[in-house]
């Protein structure tokens, strides 16, 4: 299997990358914009359940304080 791309929710749609400008205080309903082009990507929560689905069964990748890093 080829490498995989975190994607669905956690991806801008207008700029194409996976940056998100996550408040230090960020709760379920906090609204996340994209850091580098400002656009709507989701609620806090909704993005995380994202990001857990998508990583179920791996361990490449950690969600810690808002920052995706790679194991």
């Amino acid at each position: 299997m080829g490498a995989r791309r975190l994607d669905h929710k956690l991806d801008c749609k207008a700029c194409r990358t996976v940056r998100m400008d996550i408040p230090e205080d960020a709760e379920e309903h906090t609204r996340i914009h994209c850091s580098s082009c400002g656009a709507f990507l989701g609620e806090w929560g909704e993005l995380q359940d994202d990001f857990y689905a998508q990583a179920r069964g791996t361990e490449a990748f950690d969600l810690n304080n808002g920052n995706i890093t790679k194991k």
